[in-house]
């Protein structure tokens, strides 16, 4: 037995709202057809009702006709006892029979002057309607049509009932041909829908392997790079300990170094759980002051090991997006510019917004980056340095991703590069 997970009725992926969108458009058709083949059968049967009145109202004009000028008097209720009269309403009748397929008379009366004329097939004598008007009236099995003919200057009033039952039978048929073409459609649909739904889980379910293959080689990537880095670390600081009695130098420069090797080990452990967690935006309008102020405090500490120039281009006084994150995007791409640039080099930072993208641009007068890494430089543990993971770059990348906007970098020649974060507001 075929067993449906519950999440297929779930519509969030595509296929999931295309199939529902299919089973609507099949259902609306469906509807529609069998809509408009019940109106197209009352219009038919609206049709031959006319029709037979029509025909009814000809014949007897023909018949009141013939019936004056063969007695050469005016035409008289009498008539309608006249052998003649009985014999032109069995011919009529004939005549309306072999006109009707799926309908079958049943009665037919003409009234004059309120008066019944000429009847068939009445059970009992029939009252004429108050009021002859031309109408037609369908209920599920029979007809009643009613028309005022007038002839001469005299007013017949002409009712005629059918039996319509054949026609709710096609009905019938065709709506249960409706439905078993309906329901045939709806399970090739659902069929189709489950053989793709798990075509797609199956796809995902390898995507998900080969994640996991991928996010353990990047696992032991990690780990063999912590393991250099902190043992170099490590490595100094034992020498600084077993030299600390003979050191040449103040304590303070000691004390300078010994921290510098600490600082060392705490940022690369920063980047590493950084690099492991996951963006949670908290996105807000906020004045870029608050973001200057930290990466000035962040360029007076770096101006202390290495002088360097820091220009400033603000164009704008508010950002939208997680200032924690743009905080940290725009410390990894000063750091990065810091370390390219000689003693002495120029660093520009530029915050602007044209149209509704909002710009951070870092240039640093360091040198350009090669063609063939462009896109490389931006993967984690990627660097062309001696020390350090490789993962600031690839952190500004997921904070853009997380913004859904983007990092690129553009060469200036040999003046040095820019780094260009763009987004938009969500």
């Amino acid at each position: 037995m075929l067993k449906i997970d519950r999440k297929i009725f779930q519509f969030k992926s595509p296929i999931k709202r295309i199939t529902l969108i299919f089973i609507v458009i099949i259902t609306f058709f469906v509807l529609s057809q069998i809509i408009y083949f019940k109106l197209y059968l009352n219009s038919t049967i609206e049709t031959k009702a006319i029709n037979s009145l029509n025909l009814i109202e000809t014949r007897l004009f023909d018949y009141v006709k013939f019936l004056e000028n063969y007695y050469k008097i005016p035409f008289l209720p009498e008539f309608a006892e006249l052998p003649e009269s009985k014999g032109w309403l069995y011919d009529l009748i004939d005549l309306l029979q072999e006109t009707m397929r799926r309908e079958k008379l049943i009665s037919l009366a003409i009234y004059y002057q309120r008066e019944p004329f000429l009847t068939w097939n009445l059970d009992e004598p029939q009252n004429p309607p108050k009021i002859c008007k031309n109408e037609i009236k369908i209920s599920s099995d029979q007809l009643s049509a009613q028309k005022l003919s007038k002839i001469e200057g005299r007013e017949y009033c002409i009712h005629l009932e059918l039996d319509i039952s054949g026609y709710r039978n096609t009905y019938i048929k065709y709506l249960f041909f409706q439905l078993f073409f309906y329901l045939v459609a709806i399970v090739f649909i659902l069929y189709l829908y489950h053989y793709t739904y798990k075509s797609e889980e199956r796809q995902k379910e390898i995507e998900r392997r080969l994640q996991a293959e991928r996010e353990l080689a990047l696992l032991g990537r990690t780990a063999g790079t912590i393991a250099h880095e902190l043992r170099n670390s490590l490595n100094n600081l034992f020498l600084l300990m077993q030299t600390q009695e003979g050191y040449q130098g103040s304590a303070k420069a000691y004390q300078e170094r010994f921290k510098e090797e600490l600082r060392r080990i705490l940022d690369w452990t920063q980047d590493v759980l950084l690099f492991h967690k996951s963006i949670e935006l908290r996105p807000v309008y906020f004045m870029v002051d608050q973001l200057l102020y930290e990466i000035q405090l962040l360029s007076a500490t770096l101006q202390t090991k290495k002088p360097f120039s820091l220009e400033i281009d603000l164009r704008v006084e508010e950002l939208w997006g997680d200032p924690f994150w743009l905080k940290k995007a725009l410390e990894n791409l000063l750091k990065n510019a810091y370390q390219a640039i000689p003693s002495g080099g120029l660093i520009k930072l530029a915050i602007l917004k044209e149209r509704d993208l909002y710009i951070i641009e870092v240039f640093d007068s360091g040198p350009p980056i090669p063609r063939e890494i462009e896109k490389e430089i931006f993967e984690p543990f990627f660097t062309t340095k001696r020390e350090g993971f490789g993962l600031g770059l690839y952190l500004v990348r997921k904070i853009m991703e997380a913004h859904h906007g983007e990092i690129t970098v553009e060469n200036m020649g040999e003046d040095g590069k820019i780094f260009r974060l763009s987004w938009k507001e969500l």
